[in-house]
């Protein structure tokens, strides 16, 4: 009787051997890529939500074209020039720029009680904090271009500038389309990064939606479950052209939005992407990420 010697001929083991690594080295970039979006739209959120950031905000509302982002103490003198006017002192009373609520916390945070103005000295206390609390942005302080260019230095496998066909991430290739600005079939660095400040931006949207659902009772029914219409972002009401609560895949085709994301929040896979559904996605992604975060402690 015949010995068999290979159960596969001896080209199609070498090919499987050979595609193993390639394989394996595709995936940990998919990851790679997803972890860093995930990173990257949590310290957008967090950064949103401090301190110098309301005070950007609240000052170039008051102070259009005049605010300048400070990061260091003679550009936080700025502010209080801005504050103060013609005077030595930001009064209070003598506000009639709506920043009240500003005032209050230079107060709090230096403990001055009920003073009725703040003087130079004592702003740059608080701008001493402030900065100590809240660096500004630079450097390492997440720059979703320097994020990007991380990934984009991963998935460029073989270092020529640009990613092929065969480099390319599942949600890259998804939106290749909108992607390849230029049509030329490859991605290039900066388009690497408008691709990816989409990405961060729509989980930031996610996040975001989840954290209001989460803080704000009015927001959940009796059962403790979301209410219709409560913890999504603006975009679904805007997606949702006809005002069914819902969204269709044409409506998403027609904001150019990469159809593989759809899929995935479309749970039931029916073509319609309900409140819902996406509220369950979010508390889906939020639980791997914690995961994620447990096992990178581990």
């Amino acid at each position: 009787m015949p010995h068999t010697a290979y159960l596969f001929p001896v080209p199609l083991v070498c090919l499987l051997a050979c595609c193993a690594p390639d394989c394996c080295a595709a995936e940990d970039q998919e990851q790679f890529e997803e972890k860093t979006i995930a990173r990257c739209a949590e310290r957008v959120l967090k950064t949103a939500k401090n301190d110098r950031t309301l005070w950007i905000k609240e000052l170039e509302a008051a102070f259009p074209g005049k605010v300048m982002h400070a990061g260091t103490e003679e550009e936080y003198a700025t502010w209080f020039a801005l504050l103060a006017g013609k005077n030595n002192e930001w009064r209070r009373d003598a506000d009639a720029t709506g920043l009240a609520e500003l005032f209050d916390k230079v107060v709090q945070r230096l403990e001055l009680g009920p003073v009725p103005s703040i003087t130079r000295d004592e702003f740059t206390r608080y701008a001493k904090k402030l900065m100590k609390d809240h660096p500004a942005p630079g450097g390492n302080a997440g720059d979703p271009a320097e994020d990007a260019d991380k990934v984009f230095r991963v998935l460029d496998r073989d270092g020529n500038g640009e990613l092929a066909s065969e480099e390319l991430t599942v949600g890259l290739k998804d939106e290749k389309q909108h992607a390849d600005a230029d049509g030329n079939g490859r991605i290039t660095k900066d388009e690497y990064r408008g691709y990816f400040q989409r990405k961060v931006t729509f989980k930031v949207d996610q996040l975001s939606a989840a954290a209001k659902t989460n803080e704000n009772p009015q927001a959940r029914g009796p059962d403790g479950k979301p209410k219709p219409g409560a913890g999504v972002p603006e975009w679904f009401a805007t997606l949702d052209t006809d005002k069914d609560g819902q969204i269709a895949l044409f409506e998403w085709r027609k904001d150019g939005r990469p159809i593989a994301l759809f899929s995935e929040m479309d749970l039931n896979g029916d073509g319609l992407l309900t409140r819902d559904e996406y509220l369950r996605y979010v508390r889906m992604t939020e639980n791997k990420l914690k995961q994620d975060r447990r096992e990178g402690k581990e």
